[in-house]
């Protein structure tokens, strides 16, 4: 006799309950192609995180198995892999601040990573300190560590919404990533350090196209926040380009190092002071 549930499962051995790890496999694709994703029902943090929090460990390198058991198994999504996973995605978001409940990823190798955030910058994620251990651990050690570009965090779980999750705007928009906010283009001129600095570089860095923050993540992490350093200075240029490539008269190609101007400010939102 037991009793099971995603998670544990207690059973009796010798007369008495026994906890033993239980993992509810996802269909793959092909399996049964009439099951879909159709009539998918998706737990809110109130329930995913706790369930997330009783596995202590999981098989090594399941990662996508882990988040979908604490998501919505035994449902039927047909993933393989956290690259399969973030495609799927629908509203995507590329900061740090995931909310509890909310699948976070990152890229790198042929399957990435994914786990399920905790909240308050942390998430819960398999092989973490060891192999087939599941542990917490910030989203920015995590990247670190294993050296693996961070991609962002989803309000929803392959194209279904989680409750509790604000849908929020997909990455991909672009142009109003300041939100209007007044900001003084002298405080930031390369190298300054300030709170002007680190509104114009979240606005500059959520303007950029998915692919591109893929690609630079890793180096756009290694620099403070709060500094308009080199790496800032290289996307700022990059952003131009991209930008002169649509209309080279209005976007003429600035000069190394790339200070902002006005018009630039406006494209993202801000408002020059």
């Amino acid at each position: 006799m037991s009793t099971h549930e995603a998670g544990k499962s207690t059973e009796k051995e010798g007369g008495r309950d026994v906890e033993v790890e239980v993992i509810v496999e996802p269909d793959v694709p092909g399996d049964d192609p009439r099951q879909g994703d159709r009539g998918i029902d998706v737990r809110g943090p109130a329930q995913s995180v706790p369930l997330a929090r009783r596995f202590t460990t999981f098989t090594v390198d399941m990662c996508t198995r882990f988040v979908w058991n604490a998501l919505a198994a035994p449902r039927h999504f047909g993933l393989d892999h956290a690259h399969e996973a973030w495609e799927r995605a629908k509203n995507r978001h590329t900061d740090m601040d995931a909310p509890a409940g909310a699948p976070v990823y990152w890229g790198g190798g042929k399957f990435g990573h994914i786990a399920l955030s905790v909240g308050g910058g942390r998430v819960r994620s398999t092989d973490w300190p060891d192999k087939g251990v599941v542990g917490e651990v910030s989203i920015d050690r995590l990247t670190r560590a294993w050296n693996k570009p961070y991609r962002g965090w989803s309000s929803d779980f392959a194209g279904v919404p989680i409750p509790g999750l604000a849908s929020g705007a997909s990455i991909a928009a672009t142009g109003a990533a300041g939100g209007g906010a007044a900001i003084d283009d002298e405080a930031i001129r390369p190298g300054k350090r300030n709170a002007a600095v680190r509104r114009f570089n979240k606005a500059l860095w959520d303007s950029m196209p998915a692919d591109y923050r893929a690609a630079h993540q890793k180096a756009w992490m290694s620099e403070a926040a709060d500094h308009y350093g080199p790496v800032a200075q290289q996307v700022c240029f990059d952003k131009y380009r991209a930008l002169n490539k649509k209309d080279p008269k209005k976007w003429p190609l600035p000069t190394k190092p790339v200070w902002p101007g006005p018009g630039l400010l406006r494209h993202l939102g801000l408002r020059p002071d």
